[in-house]
């Protein structure tokens, strides 16, 4: 596979992995906006949505070195 092509791919697998994570954040804030401030599901949801805010930093940083380096 050519270089380019690899990071094609790449560029790709990542718009594909994108969608279901904007679609599970999307989620998350709903279920954020339902929550009581005493729910016990709170620290929860708020954990999820931390961790979630992180994957797509990752996936962001890892399209712009692809995009950087075609």
């Amino acid at each position: 596979m050519e270089p380019l092509e690899a990071l094609s791919d790449i560029r790709r697998s990542l718009h594909e992995l994108a969608q279901p994570l904007a679609a599970v954040t999307g989620m998350v804030d709903l279920l954020l906006l339902e929550q009581e401030g005493d729910s016990p599901l709170l620290q929860d949801i708020q954990l999820i949505n931390e961790r979630l805010e992180k994957v797509l930093e990752i996936v962001a940083h890892i399209r712009e070195i692809a995009r950087a380096a075609t």
